[in-house]
Order: structure tokens, then C-alpha cells, then sequence
């Protein structure tokens, strides 16, 4: 394969492309090597993982020194001098106690000193699960708290035996230090997107669809209840882009609930913004919505998520973001929010002209056998996230009964009834923190192509690289420009370690990722 600036100018044998080498030629020998188009994520939140870079997750560490490894590690991605915060320390072991019924027993043993030892050039305040916050020497000292600070009413400074602070604060005290904390402006932002393009680009990933705001429009609309949580600014990406530092394509989610703002902008289907396009609009249907109550709770079928406004304006929201030009994405869960989302689908295409349409069911855990022929028959595009079948499997036989379940994460049954899937992360996990999705192209893979709960609904190796590659190009309208390797097409690329079609799942997930190419630039390669 030969590559002229962005574009593959040549795929053929070795002969016949050599010919095109010339005297500056980087030439790249694979020697065994697979090459694969790059890996497109449709669906992902960059802004939070950008945030994230700044607030460490410790919901999953049980021991004090995983606790302090994972602080570590977070301050090696951050500039001195920068606020860290974290939580919630101590929280596996107390909820396995809540779970077993059993009381919870002590707080973790971590303070000030811990924390200078993990993080001495960042200010660093921690939650722990009993809501107390546990604050480092250069946290106290920019809060100016010092030995003969008197304790806040409402809380209180834990002190040793000879008057000093250890660290742990106690109520308002910790909630004080928390106010005094800079809120993220986007220079910080730009800083934690450096760190997110980082993971992007070792993950293979050269384009993801983000969930996305307009903050002009958002700073004018009044919403209901904080339906934007988990939207990128998109002044993020074009800060990054102004400053030629953005190295992943981006095909934007706006918002479906500010459509009309949307177009008012300016802002057309299939636009091109440099890296950014634009033509799909996010919207929420449900927190696990189902026509019948759950089979280990009676009493409650589910209900809408906190973003929905009512029936009737999100019926009408969709058909008129679809006469504009615009492709609702819906976050989906439960059967009936699938059977409503459907509904609303039929009618838009009813109501308004035929174009070529790219709608989106994302999630799609708990279809019925119906709407699971009725997405099929519409030829929509489903999101599926294998790591969220892997957090759920524990529980989705109880909580559904055997016969709803059997529909449940069905991937199988959504391809063979002529659904497009794409593959993807959610990354970085959920909003509050305490699950984490990882980028993990790789391991998702092979969790698509070897589950352990019905087995009978994995995909192929070839339908789950289908499903990072030419799916999602295919759900942004760009499967003529990239998504596979051929002639004209961009080159973003990725080299693995292995040949993955030949590999079970488990070598799969251990193959490497070696390059990654954008636009026929290297922008990345691993160390060996």
C-alpha cells in the first residue's frame, strides 16, 4: 500500500507499488504485521474523559496501595500544581458489606502523609465513602489552613496528638476546601484533552462520534434538568484543532433537544468543520423502561431518564430534526422505550420526504423480539458496548426472568435481522465515575466474539473489526473517505502486533497495538 499526503494513492503487490517510492519514502515493513483500517469509537464523552484526567477514580481499589498507585499514576499525567480530587476510597469493601448485609467496619486508614508521598506536587483532596475528605500538605497550604485554623462550623479538622491537621476533614471542612477548587476553564480542558488524545491514539483510534454541546446555545436554552450532562464543549475540539493538536476525526452528537437552535447556527447535515462533522443529534429515552415490572421487583417496570420531557416532544423533536436533514441517535434501553423510540422513528419517515436516513438505537440491552424485527426492517444502526454486557450479566437473568432475557444484548439476533452494529466504548464510563468503560478496541472485540451469557448472540471476528471500521464510517456518511483500505480513501490506519483473524479471544485482547496512523501520519508507535 502506498500513501501521497492524507490519501492511499496505491493497494496492490509489493511490485507494483514499489515503484512509487521516492527518495523521501518512509517505508514501513509490517513483517507479518496485520494492518487494519483505523479504529472509529461511535460513541464516546471526550469532555469527561478530559475531566477525568483531573479526578481520580477509586471506587474499585480495596487496597491502600492501589489506592495510592492510582494517585500516582494520575499525577504523572498532570502539570505540577494543578488540583487533583478523587473517591470514593473505601467504597468496594463497604459495598460488598451493604450487599452482604453486613455492617461496615472502620474507614480507610489513608491521610496527609500518604497523600504527600503519592501526589507532593498537586493539591489533592479525596472523598471517602463515609463522605469524609482527605486533603495533602499543599491543599492545606492553599486553602491556608494551618495549625490554629479553627474548625468550620458544621465540621471539623482532625488534628494528631501535638495540634496538627492530618488531613482528614470532616463535614463543611471538606466541603470548604472542595469550594475553593478552580472550576475547569478551558485551558485546563485543553490539558486533560492532550492526555485523552494520548489514550485515543495507543488505542488505534483515529475517529470517534462524541456526545457534543454548543455552549453558545446551551448558555441560552432553558432545560429542564441538566439534559447535557456528559457533552463535549465543542470549543474543546476547536481549540485543539486551532492549535493543530487534534488527532482524531470527530463526528459530533449535538443536542436533538436545541434541533432548532442547531439550525439556526448555520450548521447543515454532513458539514465538514476541518476534523469536525456534524449530522447526528443525541437525545435519552429511558433508564430501563419495560412494558412489564421486573421480574425481582413487581412493584417497578422502569421509568424515563431525568433528560426526557414528556411523549409528545420528543415525538415531535425527532420528526422535525429528521426534516431538517439530521439523524436522531437515542439512548435505549428498556422494550417499551424501544417500541416508543420505533414508533416515533415510523412516523418521521411517514411524515416527511425519503433521504437517506442513519438513524440510531444506541445501547439496545432489553429489545423485544419485536422491535428487534421492526429495528431490522428499518435497517437502523445499533450501538453495542460489550464491556456494559459484561457489568450486566450478573444480574440481567434475575432482573428480566428467562424470557425477556433471552432478547436481552441479543447482537446476533439485531445483525441477522439486517441491523448495522457498531462497536463501541461509552468511554469513559458512567458520569458519577464508579464505572469506568475503557477505550480497549481490542478486548472489546474479543468480548464480542466470545461471550459466556448466551454465547449464541457473539459476532464473527470479521463482523466485530466490521463494526469498528466500516460501520461507523457508514453511520457518519463518510464510508466513501474511510473505513477500509482502498484506493482514495484517508489513511488512518492501524498496525497490530498480530493477525487477529487468526487469534481466539484471549489473544485478541493481549495483541498490541503498534501504529497509528492519521491521515498518513504516524501518531503513534509503541515503544518496544
Amino acid at each position: 500500500m502506498a500513501v501521497r499526503g492524507e490519501r492511499i494513492v496505491a493497494v496492490g503487490s509489493e511490485d507494483d507499488v514499489a515503484v512509487l517510492q521516492g527518495g523521501s519514502t518512509e517505508v514501513i515493513d509490517l513483517a507479518g504485521r496485520l494492518l487494519l483500517p483505523g479504529f472509529i469509537d461511535a460513541h464516546t464523552h471526550f469532555g469527561n474523559a478530559a475531566a477525568w484526567t483531573f479526578r481520580i477514580g477509586l471506587y474499585d481499589e480495596r487496597e491502600m496501595d492501589d489506592v495510592l498507585g492510582r494517585i500516582r499514576a494520575a499525577a504523572a499525567r498532570v502539570p505540577a500544581g494543578i488540583w487533583l480530587t478523587g473517591g470514593d476510597v473505601g467504597a468496594a469493601v463497604a459495598w460488598d458489606a451493604d450487599a452482604k448485609d453486613l455492617p461496615r467496619h472502620g474507614v480507610p486508614p489513608i491521610d496527609r502523609a500518604a497523600l504527600d508521598r503519592a501526589a507532593p506536587d498537586h493539591p489533592l483532596l479525596i472523598r471517602r465513602v463515609d463522605g469524609a475528605h482527605v486533603a495533602n500538605s499543599l491543599a492545606f497550604e492553599r486553602a491556608r489552613i494551618g495549625r490554629r485554623a479553627p474548625d468550620p462550623r458544621g465540621g471539623g479538622i482532625e488534628r494528631d496528638a501535638s495540634g496538627e491537621p492530618t488531613g482528614v476533614l470532616f463535614g463543611r471542612a471538606g466541603e470548604r476546601m472542595a469550594e475553593l477548587i478552580p472550576p475547569l476553564n478551558l485551558e485546563q480542558m485543553v490539558l486533560g484533552g492532550r492526555a485523552a488524545l494520548g489514550d485515543l491514539r495507543q488505542a488505534g483510534i483515529t475517529s470517534i462520534h462524541d456526545v457534543a454541546r454548543l455552549d453558545e446555545i446551551s448558555r441560552r436554552h432553558l432545560f429542564h434538568t441538566d439534559v447535557e450532562r456528559s457533552a463535549t464543549d465543542l470549543e474543546l475540539f476547536r481549540e485543539l484543532q486551532r492549535r493543530d493538536e487534534l488527532s482524531v476525526r470527530v463526528y459530533a452528537f449535538l443536542t436533538l433537544a436545541v434541533w432548532g437552535e442547531v439550525v439556526a447556527r448555520g450548521i447543515r447535515p454532513r458539514a465538514d468543520e476541518g476534523k469536525l462533522r456534524f449530522g447526528a443529534l443525541k437525545a435519552f429515552i429511558d433508564g430501563f423502561l419495560m412494558e412489564e415490572p421486573y421480574a425481582d421487583d413487581p412493584d417497578f417496570a422502569g421509568s424515563f431518564t431525568f433528560r426526557f420531557v414528556d411523549e409528545a416532544t420528543m415525538a415531535a423533536d425527532i420528526a422535525a430534526a429528521d426534516m431538517a436533514g439530521f439523524d436522531p441517535v437515542v439512548h435505549t434501553i428498556g422494550d417499551k422505550a424501544h417500541r416508543l423510540l420505533l414508533d416515533w422513528y415510523e412516523a418521521a419517515i411517514r411524515a416527511n420526504p425519503p433521504r437517506d436516513r442513519r438513524l440510531r438505537v444506541i445501547h439496545a440491552w432489553y429489545p423485544s423480539a419485536r422491535e428487534i424485527e421492526r429495528i431490522g426492517r428499518l435497517g437502523l444502526i445499533v450501538d453495542i458496548t460489550p464491556q456494559h454486557l459484561l457489568n450486566d450479566e450478573r444480574t440481567v437473568e434475575r432482573r428480566l426472568g428467562p424470557a425477556r432475557a433471552k432478547t436481552a444484548h441479543a447482537w446476533r439476533a439485531l445483525h441477522n435481522a439486517g441491523a448495522r452494529l457498531d462497536i463501541v466504548s461509552d468511554w469513559p464510563g458512567s458520569f458519577n465515575e464508579q464505572r469506568a468503560t475503557p477505550l480497549a478496541p481490542l478486548r472489546n472485540i474479543a468480548l464480542a466474539i466470545e461471550r459466556g451469557w448466551h454465547p449464541d448472540e457473539a459476532l464473527t471476528i470479521e463482523e466485530a473489526v466490521a463494526a469498528y471500521t466500516i460501520n461507523p464510517a457508514y453511520a457518519s456518511y463518510e464510508e466513501d473517505r474511510k473505513g477500509s483500505i482502498a484506493l482514495g480513501k484517508l489513511a488512518d490506519l492501524v498496525v497490530l502486533s498480530r493477525d487477529i483473524f487468526r487469534l481466539n479471544a484471549r489473544e485478541i485482547d493481549s495483541t498490541t497495538v503498534d501504529l497509528t496512523v492519521l491521515g498518513g501520519r504516524v501518531i503513534h508507535r509503541r515503544q518496544a
